[in-house]
């Protein structure tokens, strides 16, 4: 009953935001080719506000034919734990500021490409408030609602880690093998986050500062694109791999101290 409804949703709300993206291009006069925005600002705002439809289809799903409080897909406490949630950003913006600086360490940085603080503003607005919801979707779809509904199937969540890792890796065009394996090492890990900690906090904090900080950075060096085909080479995609298993790591064993904390002063009264 909530996969059929989160269908119709999801497609309702899909149709809602293309009627207003298109809107918006008639508006100001942008012509569109296969589907392709000749503004990249709006071409970039649809392509991530596309898949951020899908957190209201999922939410709304639960709470209408799921007879359970939407916040139940959050974690186990029936809503997100938000002071939790902020104590894993604080790791997360670190993990990915590693990354970022040895991205930049190996590739450089050019002012030559810089695009101007115009076009550069414009783009980290969508960074800043559309990316965010987008990953935050992801989170939901993926390793919140899916994971949920699958494990309840199979009594176990391993098997639905696998499910949703397979389709979160699907989700993404990259044609790359070490991409396809650094997604998939990232969801899973994700995935045993979210069932060791009780939540989507942590998944959503590495999710949106990846993505979030990884577009503030990309276009201080040009025009970004949804295009995600091309070539990686190890020393590209390695650094991001270590860090996801090392921030899982760290975060859980955080989590895990935190819990025990509880419990003695629980005992202690």
């Amino acid at each position: 009953m909530e996969i059929g409804l989160f269908a119709v949703l999801f497609c309702a709300f899909v149709l809602a935001f293309t009627v207003l993206a298109y809107g918006l291009a008639a508006a100001f006069g942008v012509s569109n080719h296969d589907g392709v925005f000749a503004d990249p600002v709006l071409d970039i705002f649809f392509g991530f506000g596309i898949v951020a439809v899908t957190l209201p289809a999922v939410l709304l799903a639960v709470r209408w034919a799921g007879s359970r409080p939407s916040g139940t897909v959050s974690a186990v406490d029936g809503g997100l734990r938000w002071a939790w949630l902020f104590d894993c950003a604080r790791w997360a913006a670190a993990a990915i500021s590693v990354v970022l600086v040895v991205g930049l360490l190996q590739d450089g940085w050019e002012s030559a490409r810089w695009p101007g603080w115009g076009t550069w503003a414009q783009f980290a607005l969508i960074a800043v408030l559309v990316v965010p919801l987008q990953a935050t979707a992801e989170e939901y779809l993926c390793r919140g609602w899916l994971l949920q509904v699958i494990s309840s199937w199979t009594r176990l969540p391993w098997p639905a880690a696998v499910l949703t890792t397979a389709l979160f890796v699907m989700l993404h065009d990259y044609t790359d093998p070490l991409v396809l394996a650094d997604l998939a090492v990232f969801s899973f890990a994700m995935c045993w986050l979210t069932v060791r900690t009780g939540g989507l906090e942590a998944a959503i904090a590495l999710h949106v500062a990846n993505n979030a900080t990884g577009m503030l950075v990309a276009t201080t060096q040009g025009i970004p694109s949804l295009d995600q085909s091309g070539d990686y080479t190890v020393a590209q995609v390695l650094p991001g791999t270590v860090t996801t298993l090392a921030y899982a790591w760290w975060v859980d064993r955080r989590a895990r101290s935190a819990a025990e904390t509880r419990v003695v002063k629980s005992a202690t009264g």
